[in-house]
């Protein structure tokens, strides 16, 4: 994977080239962009194709930008860089660009800026003021009533190639396209994945594309069935979107918060789980089952749960035990039997965490209050859930083998309307105060500065180190 803000000169270019490299045992790469869609007036993203005439020097772009050393703007003929004269706005709405020659009449001549992304005072971008309209680059193939797709067919097979790299498509059962919107369907299908394409079936086939292929020249083959035979067809189409977003940017100077940065870890925990060992990853939801050893009466789960609250679930060859009566809650990941088991037994262990067990803000609706606005800011622990729930309620039972849990809460005893006051960084402001009065909180969009993620980082290694050893 390759950045449009991440370049050689950059001082993290190697690590962050390798990390966005490296896949995890999800099929996901290891670091992932940021998706966006707005951008700066007079700095929006382009990509433009127009065609060579003789002698003709001028080209017009119906949007208006203006070049600069940090956002410039790449002309191609052919595909070969060429450098170009000038770039003015005749009006408003439009760019004029000067050659220094003419272009070959039929030449393909392109238009690139990169653009200047919105972002908030974070480094993060900023959410368009509607999504309405953003979808994948689409186009209605022609005689898309006689397209015809059959994987099996060794004569006719179908291409696209785009840039002059193939494309792999993405087969889509036909029963799914008919009871579902198409473009959310894309959106799940292709996401921000770009090198991959699908086709809706005839008799209304529409090609779908990756987002970088918006307005992009691209040769598609594929067969029809006319006239009683299957025939092939090859041509260029242009696939196109109104508006749409993009993931090809790290945002290096982006802050990080908490939740991405344990959503992070967690995903490395799962991968070195899978590389290292014969279990499972524990994660917010128990489902073990066990075959018991002649006598044995102590059982280690491969995940954790409320100790001594009967919230965990454990069957004896389908049957529901009773706690305390035939079984004692030893600790988080441990259940002791009253009674030996006899060999060959099955238990089965259940249990779903959905609210944290030692967090005030994962699981359940809450906010911040920002004392610098002031403003009550929602905290999404509930709705969705968010993104970074389960992988908080995974992490939070791993521990030290002394104890010590992987990962720590922030305490916090400052509240407005029962809510955490924080400052405009969203880290939690103290009032000082008796330790009884503090209560544990995650605090997922609080921001870690470099001290807070590199003494993280040495903890998870350290963790790492005691458990695959």
């Amino acid at each position: 994977m390759s950045w449009v803000d991440v370049t050689p000169s950059d001082w993290f270019y190697n690590e962050v080239t390798e990390a966005s490299n490296i896949m995890l045992e999800d099929g996901e790469p290891f670091i992932s962009g940021i998706g966006y869609g707005a951008f700066l007036n007079g700095a929006p993203y382009v990509y433009e194709e127009q065609e060579g005439v003789k002698g003709k020097t001028k080209f017009t772009i119906n949007k208006k930008f203006i070049p600069t050393p940090a956002n410039p703007l790449f002309v191609y003929v052919d595909g070969v860089q060429t450098m170009h004269k000038s770039a003015t706005n005749p009006t408003e709405t439009s760019t004029e660009v000067t050659m220094y020659s003419a272009p070959r009449p039929g030449a393909m001549v392109s238009f690139v800026m990169t653009g200047k992304v919105t972002t908030d005072r974070f480094g993060k971008p900023k959410e368009p003021d509607s999504w309405s309209g953003f979808a994948h680059p689409k186009h209605l193939l022609e005689s898309g009533a006689a397209y015809v797709w059959d994987p099996l067919n060794r004569k006719y097979q179908e291409y696209l190639y785009a840039f002059g790299r193939p494309l792999k498509r993405i087969d889509i059962d036909d029963a799914l396209w008919k009871a579902s919107d198409h473009t959310a369907l894309v959106r799940k299908y292709i996401g921000n994945r770009t090198d991959c394409y699908t086709v809706s079936p005839a008799p209304s086939a529409y090609i779908y594309l990756p987002y970088n292929l918006n307005g992009v020249t691209c040769k598609f083959t594929h067969l029809v069935f006319k006239n009683g035979s299957y025939q092939r067809r090859s041509y260029d189409i242009k696939a196109t979107a109104g508006m749409q977003w993009r993931n090809d940017r790290f945002f290096p100077d982006a802050l990080i918060t908490r939740a991405e940065a344990f959503t992070l870890i967690d995903r490395l925990r799962r991968t070195f789980y899978s590389r290292f060992t014969d279990l499972e990853a524990p994660t917010s939801k128990l489902n073990q089952t066990i075959y018991a050893e002649e006598g044995q009466r102590r059982f280690k789960l491969n995940g954790t749960y409320p100790a001594g609250n009967g919230r965990i679930k454990v069957k004896r060859n389908g049957t529901l035990l009773e706690k305390d009566v035939n079984y004692v809650e030893t600790n988080n990941h441990t259940i002791t039997f009253v009674n030996p088991q006899a060999g060959g037994t099955r238990l089965d262990f259940q249990y779903e965490k959905t609210i944290s067990t030692r967090f005030m803000d994962v699981g359940v609706k809450t906010a911040i209050y920002d004392q610098d606005t002031p403003e009550t800011i929602s905290v999404s622990g509930s709705e969705g859930p968010a993104y970074w729930v389960d992988p908080v309620l995974a992490l939070e039972g791993e521990t030290f083998q002394d104890g010590q849990y992987l990962i720590e809460g922030i305490q916090i005893n400052r509240f407005y309307n029962n809510w955490p006051v924080v400052d405009n960084m969203y880290i939690p402001v103290s009032s000082g105060g008796a330790e009884s009065e503090k209560k544990p909180y995650f605090m997922p969009m609080s921001l870690l500065d470099r001290a807070q993620a590199v003494a993280f980082l040495n903890r998870f290694r350290k963790w790492c180190l005691e458990t695959f050893r």
